[in-house]
């Protein structure tokens, strides 16, 4: 390798805090004055040639310092031994660092970079590799080298017990998924890198107990019992460290039945093997994981004294809305809000330089070059043709890969099941319509929707290469963090039925269910691009009527995903309220059967058949007074409704759209609720409300769902210090 030809080396921005933290580590022993010397040049800018000329050591030896601060942080500053076995190596540390991967741009690791990197000989790694039956730097498996051994590929997490030295992991391994399951798209190694550090750090907090306490036995009684009980299908795992047991009677045992044990040996701590537990999770169950992880390490970073005592929060189950206080930003998570940052910026505009990068998003230079680097290199970016310009170095426009990630989207109406699948761009890659006979059941139902999703995959080998997960939009009310679907209006027998869980099962990807509405706004949103950057409200009409909305730059959902009940709205604005003083029905608030009625009622007339709500829309657009009437009267009572929401949340962009809004009577709808939002509001002199037509149309629901996978994976979040769940911009 040519060390003056590395166009892979790190670059660094380092902030006031960690160029200090340096410093202060460097005054600590003279020895490694050179080493942060490296690193500040490094972040100034300094090349690899003049930083070794000037410090007098050789170019390998500053590349080599960089990369492992990198990678490690001052962790990797540290000297560590070449060649020999130490004195003792914790094989799980070697298992987790294998798979949470090496910095970009190596996909997996070798044997000798590994081996160089954790300070180990080769031989030694092979060993390691050979006892926990890993074939290589990319593994998918492992078998823990406990007594019995414990092989593992899709391990589900339950809990921690620790006290003093001693510590229990409670774990199942599920069965492989059904025949015919997608497979589970993997967690990107930036996430495992990632994860791997925040357990680091979070685990520096934990160690802290300083021996074992009374009520120790007690407590890991109590959690074997609760994990035993609540999982006897699969059987649990226990894998115990430093002596641990199972506690007997007089210790507040038995133990829970069905809990099967095994003892670590003494080269195998448990933090690493946590990790190892945590990165395989992260391979094969990248959606359940996400919960997991969140609240191991919130339990991790609280602190506890012993005994530490943890469950793993159930999978499905709805995380409790974080408090509304200030929480500070979990670091770890900046690089990948950076990343993030740059994805957005380009899909909003197209395309960007790398200098407009830089001047939209405020990153450095250094930055946005490494950003975009590792993006190029995973093939989520593209370089565009090179624009002209004047003096200097030619810029190169970058823009998203549209193949680089798809999503499929699939829309629960009670008249049809609507599915495609869009690329990273926003493109339909494929569209399917399945019309629902009335009564339908859920089981049917769920089957329909398994069927289309494997149908799409098994069309294109693209889309089962690049599937990031199946987004569902549905009309309410649910529980979006169950998936669970509960009573929706013209779905006769549907009670309590989950969605979510059954679809993840059978198709082997995450799965998300969303509000109809709430689907379309997000759509709008990624699809619409740059015309769609600011807040806005879409009010979604099709059987039913309700709205989603964009509120400081992402979706607003509620507290349980239940957000945007727009009739509700219009039934107090007109006041139809029941005897009790409720909201009553308002007829109007299911947009296209009253269209029809009023039609009908002014002596309308056509075949009864699944096309006469077109057969409408078209009379309408040939100018048929009563045709034109009846959608007029709909949309007026809409833009009542529509006000109350407009003058509520003070937005000035209202979108209209859904399967009761295509292009023929999309003026109709617009002209009226435009005046409605601009002439009743108390700030109407103040505010000027914009009312547009959807540019998804009639498919927003299935696209917005598609998108919401998007939305989930690259819009710009950063995970707070809060419990699971909690977000801060």
């Amino acid at each position: 390798m040519l060390y003056g030809l590395m166009p892979d080396l790190p670059e660094f921005s380092l902030t006031r805090a960690q160029q200090e933290a340096l410093r202060r580590w460097s005054r600590e022993r003279p020895d490694r004055d050179v080493r942060a010397r490296i690193i500040l040049d490094a972040a100034a800018g300094v090349s690899v040639s003049d930083s070794a000329r000037t410090l007098g050591v050789s170019r390998p030896t500053v590349s080599s310092w960089r990369s492992r601060y990198a990678a490690q942080g001052l962790g990797g500053l540290e000297h560590r031994p070449r060649s020999g076995r130490p004195p003792r190596i914790d094989e799980a540390d070697v298992i987790a660092s294998t798979l949470a991967g090496p910095p970009p741009p190596r996909r997996a690791w070798s044997a000798r970079a590994l081996a160089d990197h954790l300070g180990i000989s080769h031989t030694a790694l092979g060993a390691v590799w050979r006892r926990w039956g890993v074939a290589g730097g990319d593994a998918a498996a492992v078998t823990l080298p406990t007594a019995p051994p414990l092989p593992l590929r899709r391990p589900r997490l339950l809990g921690l017990w620790r006290a003093a030295d001693a510590a229990v992991i409670l774990l199942a391994e599920p069965p492989e998924p059904a025949a015919g399951a997608l497979p589970a798209v993997p967690a990107p190694a930036e996430e495992r890198r990632a994860l791997n550090g925040a357990l680091n750090a979070a685990l520096g907090t934990a160690l802290t107990a300083e021996g074992p306490r009374a009520e120790a036995l007690p407590a890991l009684a109590e959690l074997l019992a609760e994990v035993g009980a609540a999982h006897r299908a699969p059987g649990v795992h226990a894998v115990a460290f430093g002596g641990a047991g199972a506690p007997a009677e007089d210790e507040g045992g038995p133990a829970a039945a069905g809990v099967a044990w095994h003892t670590a040996p003494e080269f195998m701590s448990w933090p690493a093997t946590l990790g190892v537990v945590c990165q395989l999770q992260l391979r094969h169950r990248p959606a359940a994981a996400a919960a997991t992880h969140g609240s191991l390490l919130d339990a991790l970073r609280a602190g506890q004294a012993a005994p530490l005592v943890w469950r793993c929060p159930a999978e499905g189950a709805a995380p409790e809305p974080p408090a509304r206080t200030p929480r500070a930003f979990d670091q770890l998570a900046l690089g990948s809000f950076n990343e993030k940052l740059v994805i957005e910026s380009i899909r909003e505009a197209g395309s960007l330089s790398r200098v407009e990068i830089a001047q939209r998003t405020g990153l450095t230079p250094q930055a946005v070059s490494r950003i975009t680097r590792n993006l190029l290199t995973s093939a989520f970016l593209v370089e565009d043709s090179v624009l002209p310009g004047g003096k200097g170095k030619p810029r190169v426009p970058l823009r998203l890969r549209a193949d680089a990630a798809c999503a499929i989207g699939i829309h629960l109406d009670p008249e049809m099941i609507t599915q495609v699948v869009v690329d990273l761009c926003g493109g339909v890659l494929d569209q399917r319509v399945l019309p629902l006979h009335e009564g339908a059941d859920p089981a049917s139902v769920i089957d329909s929707m398994t069927r289309m999703a494997r149908e799409a995959v098994a069309a294109s080998r693209a889309v089962s290469d690049t599937l990031l997960g199946v987004g569902i939009a549905v009309p309410g009310p649910l529980d979006a963090g169950a998936g669970v679907l509960y009573d929706p209006p013209l779905f006769s027998g549907w009670h309590d039925v989950p969605l979510r869980a059954p679809l993840a099962e059978r198709l082997g990807v995450p799965v998300t269910v969303e509000k109809d509405a709430t689907a379309a706004a997000i759509g709008e949103r990624w699809i619409g691009a740059a015309a769609r950057t600011g807040d806005f409200v879409y009010l979604y009409l099709g059987a039913g009527a309700g709205a989603g909305a964009f509120l400081n730059g992402d979706v607003y959902r509620g507290r349980t995903g239940n957000a945007g009940e727009f009739g509700e709205l219009c039934a107090f604005a007109l006041g139809h309220v029941t005897p009790e003083g409720g909201p009553g029905r308002v007829p109007e608030c299911a947009p296209m059967s009253s269209a029809l009625d009023k039609a009908a009622a002014a002596g309308l007339t056509w075949p009864q058949a699944p096309g006469a709500y077109e057969s409408l829309c078209a009379a309408a657009a040939a100018g048929d007074a009563r045709a034109v009437r009846a959608f007029r009267e709909v949309a007026r009572v809409v833009a009542r409704g529509a006000t109350g929401v407009t003058d509520l949340l003070d937005t000035t962009l209202l979108i209209v759209g859904g399967p009761a809004v295509p292009a023929p009577v999309a003026g109709l709808f617009l002209s009226e609720i435009s005046a409605a939002v601009n002439r009743y509001p108390l700030a109407s002199r103040l505010r000027r409300v914009h009312v547009e037509h959807s540019l998804l149309n009639e498919s927003a629901a299935a696209v917005g769902a598609a998108s919401g996978v998007f939305h989930a994976s690259f819009a710009p979040r950063l995970r707070t210090h809060a419990r699971a769940g909690a977000r801060a911009t």
